[in-house]
C-alpha cells in the first residue's frame, strides 16, 4: 500500500508523536509549524554525551583506543550549547557536566561493552511502512547481540519501558533483533547508570508492526483529532502550539 507522509517515512518519534498527540503532529510536520524557540540545555547535554560515546565507541570498532584526554579535546563538547540562552560561565558548567556524565557511563557500561556497531542509520520498512532511524550501538558483552539506546535522564529506563517503546520495537524489527536494551546515564545528585534489557515476543512485535501501520493511515487519511486534556503533553510547558490550539480564544455564537 501506498502512504502519504510528510516525510516520505515514519521516525520512532514521529509515531510516538503521532500517538501522544495527532494534532500537534499535524502542526508540526504537515504544516510545518515550528515555533522559534532556544534550544534547551538538557537537550543539549544529551545530545553532547551521546557524541562523545559515539566517539568512543567509533575509535573502539576501528582499532584505535583514545584516552579521556583525547576524546574530550578531539570532541567539541561547547559547541552543542551554542543557540541557548546560557552565559559563557554557565556553558562552562554544561561542558564538565557533559563530561562526569560520560565517564559515568563509560564505568558503568563503556569499559566493560563489546560494540559491533555504533551510530549507524537505517532505512528499511515495519509491514509495508517506510521507516529511517538511528540506532546508538549494538553490544555483545553479554554473550548475544543486544540494540542499545542510550538515554541521558532523571530517572533508569525500566524493563517495562523497553517493552512499551516504539523506539526500541521498531528497531528491533528493522534489525530483525528482538534483544533490546535502555541505558540510562541518570542525572542523580551522584550521576548513574541504569541498565535495562528485554526481549520482545514475534507476537510483540506483530502488535507494533500493525500500530506503526495504523499510524502511517491515518496520517495519510488527514486524520489529526486532539489529544485528550488530560494528558500531560497538552499543556503550554509541553506543548509549543498550545496557544493556537486548546488555548487559543474563539468566539462562539
Amino acid at each position: 500500500m501506498g502512504y502519504n507522509l510528510p516525510k516520505d517515512y515514519l521516525s520512532a518519534s514521529q509515531v510516538t508523536k503521532y500517538l501522544s498527540c495527532p494534532q500537534q503532529y499535524y502542526r508540526q510536520y504537515v504544516l510545518d509549524d515550528r515555533p522559534d524557540t532556544l534550544r534547551p540545555s538538557a537537550m543539549s547535554l544529551g545530545s553532547a554525551v551521546h557524541k562523545l560515546v559515539e566517539d568512543n565507541l567509533t575509535s573502539t570498532l576501528e582499532g584505535k583506543e583514545l584516552t579521556e584526554e583525547e576524546l574530550f579535546y578531539n570532541t567539541p563538547i561547547d559547541t552543542f550549547f551554542l543557540g541557548t540562552d546560557l552565559e559563557d560561565q554557565e556553558t562552562n558548567y554544561w561542558v564538565n557536566y557533559a563530561k562526569i556524565l560520560y565517564k559515568t557511563w563509560y564505568k558503568g557500561v563503556g569499559m566493560s561493552i563489546m560494540p559491533t556497531q555504533s551510530e549507524f542509520r537505517f532505512n528499511s520498512h515495519v509491514g509495508d511502512v517506510p521507516v529511517l532511524g538511528y540506532i546508538d550501538y549494538v553490544d555483545n558483552s553479554c554473550g548475544k547481540s543486544e540494540i542499545c539506546d542510550l538515554k541521558v535522564a532523571k530517572r533508569s529506563k525500566s524493563e517495562a519501558d523497553c517493552q512499551n517503546s516504539v523506539q526500541l520495537a521498531m528497531y528491533a524489527i528493522t534489525q530483525e533483533n528482538p534483544c533490546v536494551r535502555f541505558d540510562t546515564v541518570v542525572k542523580t545528585k551522584t550521576p548513574k547508570v541504569g541498565v535495562a534489557r528485554y526481549t520482545f515476543t514475534k507476537s510483540e512485535l506483530g502488535y507494533y508492526t500493525d500500530l506503526i501501520g495504523e499510524v502511517a493511515s491515518n496520517i495519510s487519511a488527514g486524520n489529526f483529532p486532539m489529544t485528550s486534556p488530560t494528558q500531560w503533553i497538552c499543556t503550554p510547558k509541553w506543548c509549543d502550539h498550545f496557544a493556537k490550539c486548546r488555548g487559543a480564544e474563539r468566539n462562539y455564537e
